[in-house]
């Protein structure tokens, strides 16, 4: 290289290092002081539904978005990476000028929340937000990143021992994986696909620590496929487990095309493993009828080039901050022209999920406590009745409807004052109102007519 370049080079350096200078004052220019944001709201408990667990405040679809004094620091330092990389100075001087800025700049945000160490009981387990560390000395990395996070993920499996209720049968052992993502006084709970704790007789617990323990049911929303498990704190301590992080949310709806994701998951049912990609598409919205809600929905989802294995499902994917902004989902498959797709991955993004189990797990959805479906024609036949009305295979042990009386083989043919036309219409109508709520239901059992009052409790399951 002659003197020329070398001058040149050195010119470009100076005057990529004003740019930089200036881009750093206007960042600074553009900060917007904001409120505290409360991280979990503590629900008042309950005599008729029990203790209410520690969860986020409900996170409405596609807020306006204000800049964070948090966030400030990564977007710099990335800021300084891609000028001075792109420009005609090596890579080595940006890192070299990433490195000073760090040491100098680091610590500004003083007024932030600092992450902490998840202590040895289980009882306490602040969430992380890893833009939230603020060692200036140390560099931080996706790997550090990833060790405070993955106590947050389990791997799931779920055994299923045979037919029931004339359902398919589904394949003997499921793997999954689930994020924690709130905590009660006597249980956490746990996220993750519907589809992967379905129709299990019961779902086993892998944490980071390699404890085994067994989870119990306890909510699902199938319009989005997500379903929640609870772990017992008292199974927990026995098996050994010592330290656990709560997940936290971030906004799928700021994610850009491009912008790098982490997917973290139970991938062949081999533990927890990583992969790294990038935000194929902005968040997506599909209008769907909610069966169970009675009313259509919006469902965002996020799609992503991160390796989606088998086993992921229910895991989190993680933005750069190592916010949740979606739970994976890899029963969604595409296919184009008759051939599978590649390097297309997909999950549900945190704008559906995080209202979803703010309502289940602050038990704001009605149920009555039963599994079944419609009359079939032959046993409307056998009755001589019209083939109409919602037919009871299952009761949920201590569910409003046990309570009320209600029993397997009933056929419900009026509910609230209107005819039941078919279960999907009765379910609806359920949704229209709220746990409390007191209502009639009008069954047939054995040729007889009954009516009965029942108490709507907050949506449970006493079977995954």
């Amino acid at each position: 290289m002659n003197e020329n370049n070398i001058f040149n080079d050195m010119n470009e350096i100076e005057r990529i290092q004003a740019d930089i200078a200036r881009d750093l004052e206007i960042a600074d220019a553009l900060e917007l002081s904001v409120p505290p944001v409360l991280s979990s709201a503590l629900m008042p408990p309950s005599a008729a539904y029990g203790a209410q667990p520690v969860m986020m405040p409900h996170f409405a679809p596609r807020p306006v978005v204000v800049p964070q004094a948090r966030g400030s620091w990564l977007r710099k330092l990335a800021l300084v990476c891609i000028v001075c990389t792109l420009g005609t100075a090596s890579f080595g001087f940006a890192a070299g000028a990433a490195g000073e800025w760090m040491r100098g700049r680091g610590v500004e945000d003083v007024g932030a929340p600092v992450v902490q160490e998840v202590p040895a009981d289980a009882g306490a387990a602040p969430s992380y937000v890893f833009e939230q560390l603020q060692d200036p000395s140390f560099v931080a990395t996706i790997a550090d990143m990833i060790d405070l996070i993955v106590p947050g993920v389990v791997s799931l499996t779920t055994f299923t021992d045979a037919e029931e209720d004339g359902f398919q049968r589904m394949p003997a052992r499921r793997n999954g994986s689930g994020v924690i993502f709130a905590e009660g006084e006597d249980q956490i709970y746990i996220a993750t696909s519907h589809y992967v704790v379905q129709l299990g007789t019961h779902v086993q617990v892998r944490f980071a620590c390699g404890a085994l323990v067994f989870a119990q049911p306890f909510a699902q929303d199938q319009d989005i496929n997500i379903s929640v498990i609870t772990v017992g704190r008292a199974a927990m301590a026995d098996a050994g487990v010592a330290d656990i992080a709560l997940a936290t949310f971030g906004d799928s709806s700021e994610m850009r095309m491009g912008d790098t994701v982490i997917a973290l998951g139970n991938a062949r049912g081999e533990g927890i493993s990583a992969t790294r990609g990038v935000i194929s598409t902005e968040e997506h919205v599909i209008t769907v009828w909610g069966r169970n809600l009675g009313r259509y929905i919006d469902i965002y989802t996020l799609q992503t080039d991160a390796s989606i294995n088998y086993g992921d499902s229910g895991g989190p994917l993680l933005n750069a901050r190592g916010e949740v902004i979606g739970i994976i989902d890899a029963s969604i498959m595409i296919f184009d022209m008759g051939a599978q797709a590649e390097g297309i991955g997909h999950s549900i993004a945190s704008n559906t999920v995080q209202p979803a189990l703010y309502e289940i797990v602050n038990r704001m959805r009605p149920a009555i406590g039963i599994q079944g479906g419609d009359v079939p024609a032959m046993l409307a036949e056998a009755l001589g009745i019209p083939q109409m009305g919602a037919l009871v295979s299952h009761v949920t042990q201590n569910g409003a409807a046990q309570r009320a009386g209600v029993q397997p083989g009933d056929i419900i043919t009026g509910f609230n004052e209107l005819p039941v036309l078919d279960f999907n219409q009765m379910r609806m109508e359920v949704a229209t109102l709220r746990p409390g709520d007191t209502v009639e239901m009008r069954i047939l059992r054995d040729g007889e007519v009954l009516v009965l009052e029942v108490t709507l409790l907050p949506m449970q399951f006493d079977r995954f």
